[in-house]
């Protein structure tokens, strides 16, 4: 049974993985922020499965802390999903260095920690890590979402550096088009004229990742 580190798992597309992944038989480290609602509702149906793992990811100290806390529990990663994301939309009058600095610590300089705290151990046991980007970095040049797609180009980088770091590891990125998550803030009207990526697709994509034997890919994934 492999064990997937899944960040951001409390809602959206790392809620579903985690709940797909449990329903696959992974053991399943879910790492949240602050609410864990949703995760409670699985540890009934997967006790023995499931770890509930807290931390804010643009922390180093905490991002360590973490890694420490999974050794204390015999908890060893194979597999590493770098999902959670925040975003911050403005125009460009609305846009300052606490905005994008607040954006690139969680997008970039979270799965960048993550990385360097869990990245040996994968690499020993010739495991994987996913990185969750976005096709906003090469085809939506949109000022609104500036510092997300900025953030995610960076993610992007950092899979191809940690690609050819981690000999034996295998690194990719996936970038997604729309899912439709709370990240979203569109109306539901508005989601009438939008083609999501069906979240099943997304969880099944992620999952041929976890278990490939390629690295430094950034695949694109639309509708």
């Amino acid at each position: 049974m492999k064990t997937v580190l899944v960040t951001g798992a409390n809602g959206g597309l790392g809620f579903a993985l985690t709940k797909y992944l449990l329903e696959q038989g992974y053991f399943v480290v879910a790492h949240y922020h602050i609410h864990k609602d949703l995760l409670e509702s699985l540890k009934e149906k997967y006790v023995g499965s499931l770890y509930l793992l807290q931390g804010d990811l643009s922390v180093e100290a905490d991002v360590l802390r973490m890694k420490k806390e999974c050794a204390q529990a015999g908890i060893v990663i194979d597999s590493l999903v770098n999902n959670a994301a925040i975003d911050s939309l403005s125009e460009l009058e609305g846009k300052n260095k606490e905005s994008f600095m607040k954006v690139f610590e969680v997008n970039t300089v979270g799965p960048f920690l993550m990385m360097k705290a869990f990245g040996s151990e994968i690499n020993e046991r010739c495991g994987s890590i996913i990185n969750i980007s976005s096709d906003n970095t090469i085809d939506y040049f949109d000022m609104m979402t500036l510092e997300y797609d900025v953030s995610k180009a960076g993610l992007n980088l950092m899979t191809k550096t940690f690609a050819n770091y981690f000999k034996q590891a295998y690194v990719n990125a996936i970038l997604f088009d729309w899912l439709d998550t709370p990240m979203n803030d569109f109306t539901e009207d508005e989601k009438k004229y939008i083609s999501f990526v069906p979240m099943e697709v997304a969880v099944s994509k992620i999952q041929e990742l976890i278990e490939t034997k390629e690295s430094g890919r950034l695949e694109l994934v639309k509708k």
